[in-house]
């Protein structure tokens, strides 16, 4: 009885012995179409400008940095970014009985998207992005608060393309349509003025990353 208990427990070990070396062929090729990951770092210039008829609509520079991650698989692929970035607005007039506005905004941007390679090495990009406003500070005493004049949640569109180079360097380039009408001045408003009508902004980055993975 011991024997045959033996005999079976080492056809068992035996069988799936060869049932894990012949599975290997299998697991390798499922391994090889999983999805290229990318982890990374990334910094670049942000032109922002600020549309409407209380704003100076010219692209002001600033700063844009943070970190990246993404999943590629043949010519598709998925990016998420967390980002910082600096912008600049100035008004056409004083806002009050003795100030121009002049603001430095900063933001945090979370974009999501999606990317197609066009030719090698090269990716277009588009998806949304939520940006939430960090802090806005007067350039000019404005005794008023500054950063209530603006809406704390805003929504964009990207267009870009990236090209992922050789020794794991990113370069790339954006469009960013702001959606979100950023005006939040009461229009009952006596100590802020000349901010009346929609606010949305518009900007164009370039920047230059660096990929871990």
């Amino acid at each position: 009885m011991k024997l045959k208990l033996a005999a079976i427990f080492f056809s068992f070990c035996a069988f799936s012995t060869l049932s894990s070396q012949a599975q290997i062929p299998g697991v390798s090729k499922v391994t090889k179409q999983l999805p290229k990951a990318e982890v990374g770092l990334k910094i670049g210039a942000n032109f922002e400008t600020l549309s409407g008829s209380a704003w100076q609509n010219t692209y002001k520079p600033g700063i844009v940095g943070g970190v990246f991650a993404g999943l590629h698989k043949g010519s598709y692929g998925i990016r998420i970014e967390g980002l910082i970035n600096s912008s600049h607005y100035t008004s056409q007039s004083f806002i009050d009985s003795t100030h121009k506005g002049d603001f430095r905004a900063t933001y945090f941007d979370f974009p999501i998207l999606l990317e197609y390679k066009v030719i090698p090495r090269v990716w277009l990009q588009i998806g949304p992005q939520y940006s939430s406003v960090l802090s806005i500070k007067s350039l000019n005493d404005f005794a008023g608060d500054s950063k209530s004049m603006f809406k704390s949640n805003v929504f964009a569109l990207i267009f870009g393309a990236e090209a992922k180079l050789p020794m794991h360097i990113t370069v790339g380039a954006r469009y960013i349509l702001g959606l979100t009408d950023m005006n939040n001045v009461s229009a009952n408003s006596t100590t802020i003025k000349n901010v009346n009508g929609s606010w949305s902004n518009r900007s164009a980055q370039v920047s230059l990353g660096f990929r871990f993975l």
